[in-house]
């Protein structure tokens, strides 16, 4: 009889372990779950038990207490963050108006008389200089204002034909004064964007200005419909043998071989940075002599309105 209450115990005393070490189990695979889910976005999820065991009670608190100080780190973070981004705002936004100045004294001692020959080399150095340190600071204020935009770009409607139309004008003076050969292939059909104006206009000057650095004999404009995106190409002939590095064409300060006596290097960074904000994705490749920058814009709606829009003959992107 004895031993029979005895098994029964035992058999009693198993059936409690192996419940008690299931609970362990599940509270651990749930601990497990609840610390992956911080890759994501749901991290900041609170730790909950099952079971009320101390050490288990214990482990929970004091992920969550981890996790109270890691919210609580990211928000000193992203309020150090603004703070930098805005300080060096500031900083480049004063910077410009010390060169302005010098630049407007220097050109005034250019035109009085009485320099040697030796004194208006020299002057004109510097004038050349600061002309270069004030793109320069441009180019940085432009780009610190950027980062420092917490709200995202106001959207409107566009249409892309006009739009790149009026591109194109801007540039016609100095392309007819080089004898500049174009191609220029723009929607014969209406085709609507939602973007903003201002950003979008940005971009198109800053890579026409690189087209304007580098071109040496041809530049082309073309927007055609793939699907749902809308694709606009800008490409140019490059002035020179050596090729760009595409790879590393968005990066701040890149600047190659054939880059190194123009510019600040921010330019397409600009691009890349102002594109990322309207959702647009560049892309760019250099072949046979011809480089080329495309802006991806998805439009769901653009293969309908543009159906008759045909990527344009030859080899790109």
């Amino acid at each position: 009889m004895v031993m029979y209450i005895f098994t029964g115990m035992l058999a009693l005393a198993v059936v409690m372990l192996a419940f008690r070490i299931h609970q362990y189990k599940r509270q651990i695979k749930s601990f497990a779950g609840a610390i992956a889910k911080r890759k994501s976005a749901d991290w900041k999820q609170l730790v909950t038990v099952d079971c009320f065991d101390k050490d288990i009670l214990e482990l929970a608190d004091a992920l969550n207490v981890y996790t109270d100080m890691h919210k609580e780190l990211e928000k000193q973070y992203e309020k150090d963050r603004r703070q930098l981004k805005n300080v060096i705002a500031g900083i480049s936004h004063d910077f410009r108006t010390p060169l302005t100045a010098a630049k407007g004294y220097l050109q005034m001692l250019e035109k009085s008389a009485g320099l040697a020959e030796k004194e208006k080399e020299y002057l004109d150095i510097a004038i050349d200089k600061v002309a270069y340190l004030k793109r320069l600071s441009d180019d940085f204020f432009e780009i610190s204002s950027l980062e420092a935009r917490e709200e995202k770009s106001e959207l409107s409607t566009l249409n892309a034909g006009n739009f790149l139309s009026e591109c194109i004008l801007q540039q016609h003076g100095w392309i007819e004064e080089r004898g500049i050969r174009t191609d220029f292939q723009l929607p014969e059909s209406d085709v609507f964007l939602e973007t903003n104006e201002h950003d979008l206009m940005r971009i198109m000057e800053n890579l026409f200005s690189n087209v304007r650095k580098y071109v040496k004999s041809y530049v082309g404009v073309k927007a055609f419909v793939e699907g749902d995106v809308l694709v606009i190409l800008l490409e140019n002939d490059l002035e020179g043998m050596e090729v760009p590095d595409t790879d590393r064409i968005f990066e701040p300060f890149y600047r190659d071989g054939a880059r190194s006596n123009e510019g600040s290097g921010l330019g397409l960074y600009v691009v890349d940075r102002l594109a990322k904000r309207l959702g647009i994705e560049t892309e760019a490749e250099c072949m046979e002599g011809v480089f080329r920058i495309a802006l991806k814009v998805k439009d769901p709606a653009a293969s309908s309105r543009a159906s008759n829009l045909k990527r344009p003959k030859g080899r790109g992107i």
